[in-house]
């Protein structure tokens, strides 16, 4: 599995596919805190939405960053398609945890926030970032081309598929009873619209982080259901 994962990493650095979504969020966060002060918790909501659809383009390049011919090689190689999947998840992980530290970590590196910031507003900016960066990895490895045939259909149905998701976050009065199907965005959104000078985190927001975590992690546990279905694992 470490050697494979190593392959993995290697090849999509030599893919250079990563290069768009990684520059276009870098230059967002310092866009977004060129002007100082800043407000914590919508900061981080702000950019956490960002890196929520800059998941759905790197799980897109990294399940692709092998063309046809060279995936079967790899996957005889490895000789369990199920490691080869796991290996492709734990590499867009790796990333979303990446950027989660990167994106809270930028602002108070730079001083970009107007308050003090203290534990709490770290935890929840990285439980923000990195839940949502699970959602949009388990969401748009479903449309990757291991499910859909053609290329064309999978970036617009990871696009398609990141907007609803947001879409619904602001419709979840209207769709009440129905909301726990849907992709739980809007708990990150509906926590990170607290008060700054909240004094500690509500276990209700421990609760909403972790459903969004297992949502994530049904989604993936679904891929390979599918998989497993088209091909032996």
């Amino acid at each position: 599995m470490k050697g494979l994962l190593h392959y993995h990493f290697h090849n999509y650095l030599r893919s250079h596919r990563y290069i768009p979504p990684l520059s276009l969020y870098i230059l967002s966060l310092v866009i977004n805190y060129t002007y100082t002060p800043n407000p914590i918790l919508d900061s981080y909501s702000f950019t956490s939405l960002l890196l929520f659809f800059m998941m759905g383009w790197f799980t897109v390049t990294i399940f692709h960053a092998e063309d046809e011919g060279q995936k079967r090689i790899t996957v005889l190689h490895c000789r369990n398609l199920r490691k080869y999947y796991l290996s492709l998840f734990t590499m867009c992980i790796l990333i979303g945890f990446c950027l989660s530290f990167i994106s809270v970590a930028y602002p108070i590196v730079f001083n970009a926030f107007g308050v003090e910031t203290r534990v709490l507003h770290l935890i929840m900016g990285f439980l923000s970032h990195f839940s949502l960066s699970l959602l949009a990895l388990s969401l748009s490895a479903l449309f990757t081309r291991e499910l859909i045939q053609n290329q064309s259909n999978t970036w617009w149905g990871v696009l398609g598929v990141l907007v609803i998701s947001v879409a619904i976050s602001t419709l979840k009065n209207t769709i009440n009873g129905f909301i726990w199907l849907f992709p739980p965005l809007h708990f990150s959104l509906e926590i990170m619209s607290s008060e700054d000078n909240m004094k500690s985190i509500p276990v209700l927001f421990w609760g909403q982080f972790s459903w969004t975590f297992l949502y994530a992690f049904l989604l993936i546990g679904l891929f390979f259901w599918i998989m497993k279905s088209k091909h032996p694992l």
